[in-house]
């Protein structure tokens, strides 16, 4: 089965998944910008309850349980729904291993809890969030009725261009494991804002190369954007929580500016691994200077 025959139904249930991926991660972001992680002290169960009393930071963190355990529902129906509609056998695979990710990723999350937040996993439990995050917006980008899976000509320029936005994703990557290392164990934070500044660098030069093409151009503009938009978003996450006074609580202000900062910065991520994807998999036109030479 081809992509443009895909079912539309399960194209927007693909996109639902994604979004509900995304909305995880931010609950994810609340949890640790509260210091909730230890607000339910047991698992799979909470205080040996299916739904304890939403108090306190008891809200956030059985919150964020409730929200994963919707998303591994819908990664299920995914899965197999694929099964039953696809015809890509690389794509059924995929499915299921968004299935064993899901899984994973709440095992990681049980053992944050019941070994008291030890860095190492907590890390990769943020770690394996994002990278999820970005397999969920995969199987969406090959599911949509779009001309998906069919690799772009071979040129110097789309050649230079794959490789560039394959390497930012990489420094993107690299970032939000960082970034995941500041939040729980307060460690990394020169690495952090230096490899700030290359990423920030490297996406203008995405948009300076991409901006001329059709399709992505708008893409690449809105990640330029949304970049900037995270640098300062950073900056406001460092200032709010080491210069700042702390009282016992985390305050306000630092938890909308922490949530934030992990929040886009998936969203950075997705946005140009949906960008490498239309390079690699569909058919774009040639840049603007082409066209009209």
């Amino acid at each position: 089965m081809s992509p443009q025959s895909n079912p539309t139904k399960l194209s927007v249930f693909s996109v639902f998944t994604a979004a509900a991926t995304l909305i995880l991660i931010l609950a994810g972001g609340l949890v640790t910008s509260h210091e909730a992680g230890l607000a339910v002290p047991d698992w799979p169960l909470s205080y040996g309850k299916i739904f304890p009393p939403m108090v306190g930071n008891i809200f956030w963190e059985h919150g964020h349980r409730m929200i994963a355990g919707g998303v591994a529902l819908m990664t299920l129906i995914q899965a197999v729904w694929i099964q039953r509609e696809e015809s890509r056998i690389w794509l059924r695979r995929l499915a299921w291993v968004s299935v064993l990710a899901v899984l994973l990723q709440a095992a990681l999350g049980g053992i944050t809890v019941l070994f008291l937040l030890p860095p190492a996993v907590s890390i990769a439990h943020a770690t394996l969030a994002q990278t999820f995050f970005c397999l969920m917006l995969t199987l969406a980008f090959f599911l949509a009725p779009k001309d998906a899976g069919v690799s772009v000509p071979e040129d110097g320029e789309t050649a230079r261009a794959r490789r560039l936005v394959l390497l930012t994703a990489g420094l993107i990557y690299c970032q939000l494991m960082l970034g995941a290392a500041v939040r729980h164990t307060g460690h990394a934070l020169a690495m952090h804002i230096v490899l700030a500044v290359l990423i920030l660098l490297h996406v203008g030069l995405v948009v300076r190369r991409l901006f001329s093409y059709h399709d992505i151009g708008p893409a690449a503009l809105i990640l330029g954007l949304l970049t900037v938009i995270q640098f300062f978003l950073g900056i406001g996450s460092w200032i709010t929580t080491r210069i700042l006074e702390r009282g016992y609580q985390p305050q306000r202000i630092e938890v909308a500016f922490t949530a934030a900062h992990q929040t886009l910065g998936a969203v950075i991520l997705g946005l140009t691994v949906l960008i490498a994807l239309n390079l690699f998999f569909k058919s774009c036109p040639a840049p603007k200077s082409k066209q009209t030479g």
